[in-house]
């Protein structure tokens, strides 16, 4: 089979993420919050997939980027806002209305500034921290705590930790993206695919503990990153390999 028999997959990878997203909505308004965390984060993982699978296939375009950020909104906007609201922040009334909003619209507007610099080649690092790592960093410090305690423990971090990561998604922070697995990219790229590998022994492990303190980890790496200048040269060999030779 060609590789272009098998676009459908990607755009059914895109649905599963759109899916998955509204599911996580329906789940919050029963109340059941920890299942709702579940689903987010597996629409996560179609979204990861839905892009490489697109370039796999030779099938990336702007309505599929345009596709994939509508449905991020549902997925890693709408649903964490509709979250955050019913499991700590409608104590506030009002303005805990507002509050929980803020991971929707930075998302959004994170959004919007990806489209308008979004190309069908893959990019090396993201500008800024993308939606769906914002997300996932919320939900899975949510099941971090339930497992621990059973409980919501540390709710008093909750709102620092929602405005640091809207102002990480809206900043020039870079964070890694997937690494390509090619024989090239592999060499290069050994030391990341370590880790990618040994976060998902861990969390396969003991998943509802273990996820949230590798989030933290990634977020609190393209920080560093960026303050020490740790990903200047990698910026300039993009540069020079997306220029033509003359």
């Amino acid at each position: 089979m060609k590789r272009s028999e098998w676009k459908w997959a990607a755009n059914l990878l895109t649905a599963g993420n759109l899916f998955f997203g509204f599911w996580a909505i329906l789940q919050v308004i029963q109340g059941n919050y920890l299942m709702a965390c579940w689903l987010i984060l597996f629409a996560s993982i179609c979204d990861g997939l839905d892009g490489k699978l697109a370039r796999f296939t030779r099938c990336s375009s702007e309505i599929g980027i345009e596709l994939d950020s509508l449905v991020d909104v549902v997925s890693f906007g709408v649903a964490p806002s509709v979250l955050l609201y019913s499991i700590s922040f409608h104590k506030f009334g009002f303005p805990g209305v507002i509050l929980a909003s803020i991971p929707l619209f930075f998302g959004v507007m994170r959004l919007a500034r990806f489209n308008l610099t979004a190309t069908t080649t893959e990019k090396k690092t993201y500008d800024g921290l993308p939606i769906p790592m914002m997300a996932n960093t919320l939900v899975t410090f949510i099941l971090f705590n339930f497992a621990l305690w059973d409980g919501f423990h540390l709710e008093v971090m909750l709102l620092p930790l929602v405005i640091s990561l809207a102002l990480l998604m809206l900043s020039h922070v870079h964070y890694d993206t997937m690494p390509r697995f090619t024989i090239r990219d592999t060499r290069k790229n050994m030391l990341k695919l370590i880790f990618i590998f040994a976060g998902i022994i861990l969390v396969a492990i003991k998943p509802s503990v273990l996820f949230f303190p590798l989030m933290l980890i990634y977020v609190l790496k393209g920080l560093v990153n960026s303050i020490f200048g740790l990903n200047a040269e990698e910026e300039l060999e993009e540069i020079y390999e997306d220029e033509p030779v003359i």
